[in-house]
């Protein structure tokens, strides 16, 4: 396997270990910071392959991290995954994605094999990255997603069709989901 170097920044112990074990095992060299500030520093320091942020970050917040790496040039070409386990459901998932940058958001828990398949697919055939050719075509591999570039900042633009389906979704689905559950 590729030498991949991944940055976690979360504060919360049983939290870091759900994320690095699973990745350890895999292969991936893992480093840890417990807040915001210490996450940009890490990143420029580190150039890690890929950097998985908890939203919920002391000194500063997760979503403003991302922001701010992926304004930099290392930055915006390495893939940032926003892992949560408080902003739940499509519409924090829609700012994290447009509004802050981030290629990849995920709801804790986290299934490890979930959190290792997504690593694989973000990090597997970027350019630039250690060589991953081989990998992804070897027997028993899955082929790789190429990587998404990031989305233009800002919410969905008028009449774009993601626009629409979440308007559509607005109208279908109800607003309070313990509502729904009743009969």
């Amino acid at each position: 396997m590729p030498d991949y170097k991944v940055l976690i920044a979360d504060y919360e112990p049983r939290g870091i270990q759900q994320l690095k074990e699973p990745l350890e095992k895999a292969g991936y060299r893992v480093a840890v910071v417990k807040d915001g500030l210490a996450a940009i520093e890490a990143f420029n320091t580190l150039k890690p392959h890929l950097t998985l942020i908890e939203a919920m970050l002391p000194k500063k917040h997760g979503f403003e991290v991302c922001q701010e790496l992926k304004r930099t040039q290392h930055g915006a070409k390495t893939p940032i995954v926003i892992v949560t386990s408080v902003y739940k459901g499509r519409k924090y998932r829609t700012q994290a994605v447009h509004n802050y940058g981030c290629d990849e958001y995920l709801e804790k828990p986290i299934d490890p094999d979930t959190l290792v398949t997504t690593v694989r697919r973000l990090i597997g055939d970027r350019p630039g990255a250690p060589a991953a050719a081989g990998a992804a075509s070897a027997p028993g591999n899955p082929p790789v997603a190429p990587t998404r570039s990031a989305p233009p900042p800002g919410p969905p633009s008028p009449g774009s069709a993601e626009l629409e389906i979440m308007e559509r979704l607005d109208q279908i689905l109800p607003r309070d989901p313990v509502k729904a559950n009743k009969p």
